[in-house]
């Protein structure tokens, strides 16, 4: 399983299940209001609150990092985990 670990097409899906919940999350809080509720990645913020565009920007796959896409494969997991 560590080898997909930081892998471009892994971080790719994970980005565009993220782009998937978070149209879902839109969609319902344009119903119901949004949800007060801690982040669980971000525990200082509101779930509601997070800018989703600006973490999908700040973990992405770049060719080279092996550590950083590491990392961001992570961030992301647990960002699906959030949402």
């Amino acid at each position: 399983m560590s080898q997909l670990l930081g892998r471009h097409d892994c971080i790719e899906n994970l980005r565009k299940d993220l782009v998937d919940l978070q149209g879902a999350i839109v969609d319902v809080f344009s119903r119901i209001g949004p949800v007060s509720f801690s982040s669980w990645k971000f525990p200082d913020k509101l779930s509601c609150n997070l800018d989703m565009v600006a973490l999908l920007d700040q973990y992405d796959f770049v060719e080279g990092e092996v550590s950083f896409n590491q990392h961001s494969h992570i961030v992301l997991l647990e960002l699906v985990i959030d949402r």
